[in-house]
């Protein structure tokens, strides 16, 4: 075998097998937070996820799943990711090589001659094969494909369906004088319908796939490095844009709500009949781009109808079943995304800082989102195109480009990128990843050099970058103040900047190559050529180096251990309100495929304001957990929409047999004759307030379930959306139980005996493994453990037993550590107090140090809000004072007086101890300032 082709497919094999280990190595073992919980559930039991679904995804995944116990399914779909991700790097490989031979023009030499004799010198194979493979390491060490490529998401089979038709229209291409070459476009038209079934990312591939067509056979006589034919290039475009929407919104949406006007036998018979009738013509008068395109069109149909699974599905009723996309009016719903709203691209309402509010019919409306919160982000712009430019390009895309390709400075929400040249107080923060910007030179320097040589297939890959990129930051319109990260949404784009990163590697080493030669024999230029690759291969290792720790999940299985602990922190039958994704998706997972405590009835907060999820509680059971009883008819509840609301009293009577049967009541309680509270809705403005539909529900699911189930809500349900109820709650572990008994503590009533059983049950799986890494949304969730220890140590120390105390508080740090688990200083101040109230002076004021320390931190990283570590810092002054560490208490005093610039806070220890004696008594530290 010639050796560049030894080598194109050693480095090829070798690029695979290095992606496949490192993502295998590091994958997460079990489900992750977010939709992963959810994907595995409903592809292993075949349900339905949220819109717009992937039905061909949740096939994949009960292929995958289907052979494997109940406790590896997530580690089998999770596979999914990873093998998908190793060929997505495999095929970038194998673009950017045939990329290099098509502006080489040896192409057609490369893969169809198959000559006996090498057509590269070894210096040449060693550049080209080697810059390839340096161009795929670099985005598979990148961060957000490497994200992606380790959990059960649709990002990463999205993203091989991507690169497997980039690949595809090269190889067309080569291969386009070929007889019967028009396979190659109908196998991508199938992928496309198929792609479909997985995430509609896939088809902004359409236009890369267009210009590389209309380059091959209307300009392939023109010279590389000429401009195309602009005005032509214009028709080009709008007939792109046409096969896009004929493709989406056209087969994806407008065929289903055809189905729906039509009915579903006229609609298939008229579908197929059109269709066999446009093939039959277009054949018959050897209409040749008619036929074409009648093909094409067949196929994306055919991939398309992986969506009759939804609707197949949704009619059995399955425990998640989500929009109940059943009927075809619901299905085209589902297909919408109308349970999230409305999003206006070029026309509709957006803010005006003139007017303080909305304006009508707004070109370009960008700041569309009426939500309190996001007007008061809007204020800070000065037009809609302002907001454009700073926020939605360059903090929801360019910030995640130069991440991948320069650095992230951490892994807290909205770091910004940094390049590792100076410091920025996050050194030590696992996600302080840095490359000192070189893959972006890499990148940069491959798109120069690729205009230079091959201005088409440059603009190409241009339009790649554009359209997975700038074009979906156009088609989002997302407003601030999101929930994560969106990075993931942006990979394409990243994709096709490694093309160019592969041939900037190359470019460089062909540049070195081409000085070598004037002065050196082809073997010592080939070795030079070796050397130099091993030099750029330091870019991807680096990557890899400090990208590994916080990209490896194989130890974390915080999600379905939360699941686990908070579906065990119910009594039998119970129902738990719980608020969001991170709360609701670890559940279905671990009830849906593990088979764990299905008697709990979880209601998500947010699906509760939709009309099919009430309707599906009202009259669904989901495996062992009956309906929920509501007193609202089908009618009214199809009309419930968010209202004014005055406060009012509510009262639910209470039934002493049933309450006692439930657990409602403990032995030897007296139990009142109702649940009684004054409900004042959500603060609208100083005079009105108002309820939305989830509101509503929780009302009328505690009136009428109190005596019958026992009723929680997640410690993760916000103020906002408990209803009220927050002075009856019971802590019973990581729920909330409404019980008919008033109590003012922050935590809710705790009954020691009852949580420490409850506590002692959970588990804890690597907590303390300092080798595991955990990011800032699990750092927040784990952190909340402490709270509940703490609340159990104080409620021992209140009934006069210390000694529990102690050991309650020593046993979270045991299963809890700080050095694994770090908190933003709240939990260290809260359990130094009570420490210091169970009379451990000496470990109170250990963690308090430990305390300021983290808390100056935060304050010179500015991660934290100053106002809030200014009184943090003033509660552990009293704590100071309390114990009667007076030096420490002094210290304090003049770094907050440096801190706020003003000299009032400084103050000498003999002051503190004056100041200790006058303000502050031996056992009374308030805590009121942690708010």
């Amino acid at each position: 075998m010639p050796i560049d082709r030894l080598l194109y497919r050693a480095l090829g094999t070798g690029v695979l097998l290095v992606a496949l280990g490192v993502y295998g190595a590091t994958m997460a073992p079990t489900a992750s937070f977010w939709d992963c919980g959810e994907f595995i559930a409903t592809a292993h039991g075949l349900q339905i996820p949220h819109p717009p679904g992937a039905p061909f995804y949740l096939l994949l995944g009960r292929i995958f799943s289907m052979w494997v116990p109940d406790s590896q399914v997530a580690l089998a779909v999770n596979l999914i990711s990873v093998l998908a991700s190793a060929f997505t790097v495999l095929l970038l490989y194998l673009t950017i090589v045939r990329l290099i031979f098509l502006y080489r023009g040896q192409d057609r030499a490369f893969y169809l001659e198959r000559s006996a004799e090498s057509s590269l010198t070894p210096a040449e194979a060693i550049a080209i094969f080697g810059g390839s493979a340096t161009g795929a390491l670099v985005f598979a060490f990148s961060d957000s494909f490497w994200f992606n490529a380790v959990e059960a998401e649709v990002y990463a089979p999205s993203m091989l369906f991507t690169a497997l038709v980039v690949y595809l229209a090269l190889v067309w291409h080569t291969r386009a004088e070929e007889w019967h070459h028009e396979r190659w476009l109908l196998l991508i038209s199938y992928l496309f319908g198929l792609a479909i079934g997985v995430h509609l990312l896939n088809l902004l591939t359409l236009f890369f796939v267009t210009l590389i067509y209309y380059f091959r056979l209307f300009e392939s006589d023109r010279p590389l490095d000429s401009w195309p034919d602009w005005k032509r290039l214009t028709g080009v475009g709008v007939l792109s844009v046409g096969l896009f929407v004929l493709i989406y919104p056209g087969i994806v949406q407008w065929l289903p709500a055809l189905a729906d006007d039509l009915g579903l036998v006229p609609f298939v018979v008229l579908l197929i009949g059109g269709v066999t009738a446009w093939l039959y013509w277009t054949q018959r008068r050897q209409r040749y781009a008619g036929n074409l395109v009648a093909l094409a069109t067949t196929l994306i149909l055919i991939g398309y109808s992986s969506y009759a699974l939804i609707v197949i599905r949704s009619q059995a009723d399955p425990p998640i079943d989500e929009n109940d996309p059943e009927t075809a009016e619901a299905f085209v719903s589902y297909l919408k995304r109308e349970q999230y709203g409305y999003t206006p691209l070029l026309v509709g309402r957006s803010y005006d800082n003139r007017t303080g509010w909305f304006v009508e019919e707004k070109l370009f409306p960008r700041r569309w989102s009426e939500e309190p919160s996001h007007v008061q982000v809007y204020r800070q712009y000065a037009s809609d195109w302002d907001f454009f430019w700073r926020y939605q390009v360059g903090h929801m895309y360019l910030r995640y480009l130069l991440w991948n390709f320069v650095g992230r400075d951490s892994d807290i929400q909205d770091a910004p990128w940094t390049t590792g040249f100076t410091r920025t107080g996050n050194e030590d923060n696992p996600g302080h990843n840095t490359y000192f910007a070189l893959p972006l030179l890499l990148g940069l320097i491959g798109m120069a050099y690729h205009v230079l040589r091959d201005r088409r297939r440059a603009l190409a890959v241009l339009v790649l970058f554009f359209m997975t990129g700038l074009a979906i930051v156009l088609y989002l319109n997302q407003p601030p103040l999101q929930p994560r990260e969106r990075d993931y949404s942006y990979v394409g784009s990243f994709f096709a900047f490694s093309i160019w990163a592969g041939i900037g590697a190359k470019g460089l080493l062909e540049l070195l190559i081409a000085q070598l030669r004037l002065s050196w024999h082809e073997r010592r230029a080939a070795w030079a050529a070796a050397l130099g690759l091993g030099v750029l291969l330091l870019i991807p290792l680096r990557m890899l180096w400090v990208n590994w720790d916080d990209h490896d999940r194989s130890g974390n299985y915080v999600p379905p251990d939360y699941a686990y602990n908070l579906l065990n922190s119910c009594e039998k039958n119970a129902i738990l309100f719980t608020n969001g994704d991170n709360d609701t998706f670890p559940l279905w997972y671990l009830q849906e495929v593990e088979g764990v405590r299905r008697d709990v009835r979880v209601v998500n907060l947010s699906l509760l304001n939709t009309t099919w999820y009430i309707l599906q509680l009202k009259h669904q059971a989901s495996r062992q957990s009956p309906p929920i009883r509501i007193s609202l008819s089908d009618e009214e509840i199809r009309a419930l929409a968010p209202r004014e609301w005055q406060p009012q009293t509510i009262r639910v009577p209470l039934d002493p047999q049933a309450a006692r049967r439930i657990g409602l009541v403990r032995q030897g309680e007296l139990l009142p004759p109702a649940l009684e509270w004054r409900y004042a809705g959500r603060r609208l403005d100083q005079n009105r307030a108002y309820v939305i539909v989830s509101d509503l529900l929780v009302l009328d699911i505690v009136r009428q379930n109190l005596n019958e189930r026992p009723i929680y809500f997640a410690t993760t349900v916000s103020r906002d959306n408990q209803a009220g109820l927050q002075n009856f709650f019971q802590l019973e572990g990581l729920a909330y139980r409404v019980v008919p008994f008033q109590t003012n503590e922050p935590l809710g009533r705790v009954i020691p005996e009852l949580l420490e059983a409850r506590l002692a049950s959970f588990r804890y799986r690597n907590l303390n493994n300092p080798r595991v890494y955990y990011d800032e949304n699990t750092r927040r969730l784990i952190d909340n453990y402490r709270n509940f220890f703490i609340a159990l140590a104080g409620a021992y120390r209140k009934a006069g037993k210390p000694d529990r105390a102690l050991a309650t508080l020593d046993r979270v740090q045991e299963l809890v550590p700080f050095s694994v688990i770090p908190s933003d200083g709240v939990s260290y101040l809260l359990m130094a107090q009570e420490y210091a109230q169970a009379g451990a002076r000496e470990r109170a004021l250990g963690l308090a140090r430990e305390a300021e320390r983290v808390i100056l931190a935060g304050i010179e990283r500015r991660t934290e809000d100053p106002d809030r570590s200014v009184q943090m810092l003033l509660f552990l002054q009293r704590l100071y004072l309390e114990m009667e560490g007076y030096e420490e208490a002094s210290q304090l005093s003049q770094r907050l007086a440096r801190l706020t610039g003003d000299p009032n806070y400084a103050q000498s220890p003999e002051q503190m101890r004056e100041l200790a004696r006058t303000l502050l008594r031996r056992d009374t530290v308030g805590n009121d300032t942690l708010n």
